[in-house]
């Protein structure tokens, strides 16, 4: 499943500044895992819906939980971006570079 254009889960976590990247997070409800992250949230293409937001450089912090495989949360950059901001439009194609991923281990108290 790819990102969708109205998904409230990717969120400006910093303010934006076109001579600097911009910080985002986003929950994807996708099931995926530590192991599996990169073959899915990096994929390219799926950031597609959200290329009139991103541009390269931006960072996405990204976190998953689904029932079967638990937490996997990672930091995705924006590697390219063929979106078009002068007429006429053309919707970019988002590519990003594979995700850092981050070790996540949750406790029960």
């Amino acid at each position: 499943m790819s990102f969708g254009a109205f998904n409230a889960n990717l969120a400006r976590a910093s303010v934006g500044n076109d001579n600097a990247p911009t910080i985002w997070t986003y929950r994807s409800t996708d099931a995926t895992s530590a192991a599996t992250l990169n073959s899915v949230i990096t994929a390219s293409g799926y950031f597609n819906a959200a290329a009139n937001r991103l541009k390269v450089g931006d960072m996405i912090f990204v976190t998953s939980a689904n029932s079967t495989s638990g937490w996997a949360a990672g930091l995705v950059i924006v590697k390219s971006n063929t979106r078009s901001v002068v007429p006429p439009f053309v919707a970019g194609v988002v590519d990003c570079f594979d995700a850092t991923v981050v070790n996540v281990t949750l406790n029960s108290y």
